[in-house]
């Protein structure tokens, strides 16, 4: 679906008033996933001509202040009272990419050149209020049009799920917009995503002293509004949540406040009432005990949750040593026994993804901070696991000894190709 089919004709002229002046680089475009590699079909294939346009509209929602200047919008490194909420317009590659070249290096391995990426356009539809525990309290400007046409995304697009991504540290306004529209390119463009961006500062040390790590948690009630609102008003059949690092917090933190809210319910009841699908830890920065004190409220509520884990993740390390805590669950070594081994047990919607288990057969570690988005392997189970209803052995992992525990096995690329569901239809919902 093209942009100007999305929104009226009214909507359309206000985003081009508010056009930057000139366009905002972020960071190019992710490696690609092994799945387009070993399967030979790129993410873009499917697309159908009407919509091979080289950019790509994503929804944001965020906790920044705004910046006072009425010309141009920036969300800066300010916390707000009210969340923001509209529309960012991301460009993929330069002037002269064509859609054919983007299809190509979509696909491609190896690429000659990087694919930058851009902002090139953003529409702030307005803002809204909310109470303590997070229920909107006033909406401002045309916040209620913005989930409106956030549904009709829904109904129009081919997969009729919901992504949100929720960033870590570090991450601006602008990459956050540029994460989920590079996010959602490699998930063929065919679902509904969104930003949700929380003021973290772009300074390390904000974040290790915990300042920020108070603003993310600050943010969780946004968050639970958000996931509320998308329940209620739009008809996406699962809205599924994907956090990295720092991000894990408040996404912990805001679906253990969902649960709270409304303890009376069955996880029947929740499961359909907001109906969660994949809620994706990617290297987060969660202390373990306090995740698994939320474990059995995070299960209540979703299809699946899924944390992954690498050996040698030095934001992690430096994290637990200057900030102190438990093991971070973005870490391994997880040594449970007692009570919090009970609860992890019993959370049967829960895969723990050890990236590094395999190394000596592979011939490679799967490690970093950002694995999850720079290697082709770690990525393409992030892909799967939001964009299919793959079982984790469908999706090519190795079960151990331990009912929650995975790992990528050296032959994981061979069986991506030998799945069956894979070869029919690429493994995504379509």
């Amino acid at each position: 679906m093209t942009f100007s089919k999305a929104i009226p004709l009214s909507a359309a002229v206000l985003l081009l008033l508010f056009f930057p002046s000139c366009t905002v680089k972020v960071e190019p475009l992710m490696p690609t996933p092994i799945l387009f590699q070993e399967l030979e079909f790129g993410p873009l294939d499917h697309i159908p001509d009407d919509d091979r346009w080289n950019l790509r509209r994503v929804y944001y929602a965020t906790t920044r202040a705004r910046n006072s200047n009425l010309q141009r919008i920036d969300y800066i490194n300010e916390e707000s009272a009210e969340i923001s909420v509209g529309m960012a317009m991301i460009g993929f590659g330069g002037h002269q990419m064509t859609w054919d070249d983007l299809n190509e290096v979509s696909r491609q391995g190896q690429r000659e050149e990087t694919v930058p990426l851009s902002i090139t356009g953003l529409f702030e539809a307005g803002n809204y209020t909310i109470n303590e525990e997070g229920s909107i309290r006033q909406t401002q400007g045309a916040a209620s049009w913005l989930f409106s046409n956030i549904d009709s995304a829904v109904q129009t697009a081919r997969d009729k799920d919901i992504l949100i991504f929720v960033h870590g540290a570090k991450v601006n306004f602008y990459n956050a917009c540029a994460f989920a529209a590079q996010l959602d390119h490699f998930m063929g463009r065919d679902m509904t995503s969104i930003a949700f961006s929380w003021p973290t500062r772009q300074n390390i040390f904000a974040y290790a002293v915990g300042d920020d790590a108070n603003r993310a948690y600050r943010s969780a009630n946004a968050l639970v509004s958000l996931v509320e609102s998308l329940a209620s008003e739009t008809s996406a059949r699962r809205i599924h949540i994907l956090t990295w690092s720092a991000g894990g917090r408040l996404v912990t933190a805001a679906l253990d406040q969902l649960r709270k809210r409304h303890a009376d319910m069955s996880a029947e009841e929740l499961r359909e009432t907001y109906r969660l699908g994949t809620v994706y830890y990617a290297a987060a920065d969660v202390p373990r005990n306090e995740f698994i004190a939320a474990l059995p409220g995070i299960n209540d509520l979703v299809d699946r949750v899924v944390v992954t884990a690498s050996s040698n993740d030095e934001a992690l390390k430096s994290a637990q040593f200057i900030m102190r805590g438990s093991l971070r669950i973005g870490q391994l070594g997880h040594n449970l026994e007692g009570e919090q081994l009970d609860i992890v047990l019993n959370a049967d919607r829960l895969e723990f993804i050890d990236m590094s288990r395999g190394r000596d057969e592979r011939g490679f570690d799967i490690t970093g901070h950002r694995y999850w988005f720079n290697h082709p392997w770690a990525s393409t189970d992030m892909l799967l696991s939001i964009r299919s209803d793959l079982e984790p052995e469908q999706r090519g992992l190795e079960p151990t000894e331990v009912s929650i525990l995975w790992w990528m096995p050296e032959d994981y690329p061979q069986r991506l190709r030998n799945l069956v569901k894979l070869e029919e239809n690429g493994g995504l919902r379509r």
